[in-house]
């Protein structure tokens, strides 16, 4: 009996094998890794660096996109080679966008000539890529994406391994993210609740007693926190400052802006007599300590109960309304003089206004 047997598939089979054995010890590594670990950002390296070794690739990335607008959030990038020269190579617009539409895996081994790339630049460095989608039922959550393999081009096998690397993966990932927004979520909710605690402390707790006259005042935001602010200002000599402002922009950037004009016009009504020169020493401070596209817009007034005078400065606010009880009927008028909103020019000459009020008349701000 003679025995005869082919050498080449021998060694063919043995390699098959060879290359079978390290697969399953990358992907037990990776459930075994992914599974015990807790912290997303430990869970991404591990992903990223097993499919370093599986594919033997310099780099690999793992790009995530916004499920609904199909637009790149991220990029987590693992390099073989961490000197500090390293480029990070990352997915362009035009790949990007050809796995978001096809879903599927995309080998490219020489980019520059592959016609399906006629015009599109390739990052310096780029000899070949290799990208498989991260699917989540038939949602696109991301791409992982291996680049340069060393030695050669990508091949069909490193396209399988990845693509079950990815499979693995993606409810992982999703998890890890779902878990980092919730996270964030927490924590821009309780920032949101500190901000309303102070912004409510910086608002007046009670209306002032002034004989003679009944006064109230009251700010509900839209949000948590916002941009409206009103006070009621001790002066001297028995008088009162109310005030009454807009700032721009919403939530928490608009609520530190508040506090700047509160902290701003207090200071500057200790020190300066009348409600024009308050105002136009609070609009240089302001626009002094504020961006550009930063401004508010305000009412001041200044009543002496003792004359009952009432003087006044509008910087860009809504007109405050003077209801007279005097005459026939109900006589209401817009109280003008002012000038422009706080913060648009270092210095502006601002107009004021004066009325005596009489008994049974009424002032709005709002």
């Amino acid at each position: 009996m003679a025995l005869f047997g082919n050498r080449k598939n021998g060694s063919d089979e043995v390699e098959r094998l060879r290359r079978a054995v390290e697969e399953l010890s990358v992907l037990n590594d990776l459930a075994r890794a992914i599974s015990v670990s807790q912290d997303s950002d430990d869970i991404i390296k591990t992903i990223v660096s097993r499919s370093v070794k599986a594919v033997k690739a310099e780099e690999v990335s793992i790009t995530m996109v916004d499920k609904d607008e199909m637009v790149p959030t991220g990029t987590l990038v693992f390099e073989k080679d961490e000197a500090a020269d390293q480029v990070h190579y990352h997915l362009n617009r035009n790949v990007l966008g050809c796995m978001c539409h096809e879903k599927r895996a995309l080998l490219i081994n020489d980019p520059r000539e592959d016609p399906r790339f006629r015009g599109i630049q390739i990052t310096e460095g780029i000899r070949n890529f290799l990208c498989v989608p991260l699917m989540v039922g038939a949602e696109l959550i991301g791409v992982l994406s291996a680049y340069n393999k060393i030695g050669g081009g990508f091949s069909e096998e490193d396209q399988r391994i990845l693509a079950i690397i990815a499979a693995q993966s993606a409810q992982v990932l999703e998890k890890a993210r779902l878990d980092h927004e919730e996270k964030l979520n927490m924590q821009i909710k309780e920032d949101m609740r500190l901000a309303e605690m102070i912004q409510e402390g910086l608002l007046p707790k009670g209306a002032p007693e002034i004989l003679g006259y009944d006064v109230a005042g009251a700010s509900m935001a839209a949000g948590h926190v916002g941009g409206d602010y009103f006070d009621f200002i001790p002066l001297r000599d028995n008088r009162w400052a109310f005030a009454l402002g807009d700032v721009s922009g919403k939530g928490v950037p608009a609520a530190l802006l508040m506090a700047n004009l509160q902290a701003t016009l207090r200071g500057q009504a200790a020190s300066q007599p009348t409600a024009a020169e308050c105002v136009r020493w609070s609009n240089r401070l302001l626009y002094r300590s504020t961006a550009d596209d930063k401004f508010a817009t305000l009412v001041y007034f200044i009543l002496d109960p003792r004359t009952h005078t009432l003087t006044y400065c509008n910087a860009g606010h809504e007109r405050p309304l003077h209801r007279r009880s005097s005459g026939e009927g109900c006589v209401v008028e817009e109280l003008t003089g002012g000038g422009l909103v706080l913060g648009i020019l270092d210095d502006f000459e601002y107009v004021e206004g004066e009325m005596t009020m009489a008994p049974g008349d009424l002032v709005l701000l709002y």
